[in-house]
């Protein structure tokens, strides 16, 4: 496989919606109205969307990404998720990927907040099942949001295998990739992550910035500091502009 040129072209959210009142991290909330601007850029622009294990297995086939292509992804699968992004994907026809904290598929949890914020809801089982119906891959994103780095390897074989069956039982079809809780891994975590048979894993910025690791790929976050469109389009230029 020849290099492909970095960084990698996906980029990711948390949640879609104004911030909590309670909120001391506001940063991972990007306001429905600012997410669909963002959103109508991406398409003006001609990027062709992927799902997360669309654009890997191009990869894998192509030795390359593909030209202007980009995966939109989503950590934790809030219930904004489905109420705020989800019109907005469909209405420009947009692929996407929702890493998912499987025990808390249909619970009001503090699992996956920052310190300091109050519970919030999650995706139920018939959103998941809805949003797959229309395009929406679904990966994992462990089973309780703990933190891989500081568990035993017995632990970390749980967290990465059960959400992976979870899923799959849920969806009817096979969990494919998975993203690490805040980014966090280890070459150990890896390995099991590999083990399992995923496709491919997603960081933050925790990942190699100098090679390509199927299993430790970078994501470029898009965060509410990110107010003005021009901040957005500086931001994933070197994404989208790829050579054909």
């Amino acid at each position: 496989m020849k290099k492909p040129l970095l960084p990698i072209p996906v980029v990711f959210y948390h949640k879609i919606d104004y911030p909590a009142p309670d909120a001391p991290l506001r940063g991972a909330y990007t306001p429905p109205p600012r997410f669909a601007r963002q959103m109508a850029f991406l398409k003006k622009k001609g990027t062709v969307f992927y799902t997360a294990a669309e654009l890997i297995t191009y990869l894998r086939e192509h030795g390359s990404f593909p030209p202007n292509g980009l995966a939109v992804t989503f950590d934790d699968g809030w219930r904004d998720n489905f109420e705020n992004a989800f019109p907005i994907l469909q209405r420009y026809g947009i692929k996407a990927t929702i890493f998912l904290v499987s025990s808390c598929i249909g619970e009001v949890s503090t699992k996956a907040v920052s310190d300091g914020e109050g519970a919030r809801a999650h995706l139920t089982r018939a959103q998941i099942l809805e949003m797959s119906n229309h395009g929406i891959e679904f990966g994992s994103h462990s089973v309780n949001h703990r933190l891989l780095h500081q568990l035993s390897l017995p632990e970390v074989k749980f967290e990465v295998e059960e959400s992976q069956g979870q899923i799959a039982d849920l969806l009817g079809k096979p969990c494919q990739t998975f993203a690490y809780p805040a980014g966090f891994l280890t070459e150990e975590v890896k390995g099991i992550v590999a083990q399992a048979g995923y496709l491919s894993a997603f960081s933050t910025i925790y990942g190699p910035t100098d090679a390509l690791d199927l299993y430790a790929l970078n994501r470029v976050e898009i965060l509410l500091s990110q107010r003005l469109l021009f901040q957005f389009a500086r931001k994933v230029k070197p994404l989208i502009s790829r050579p054909t």
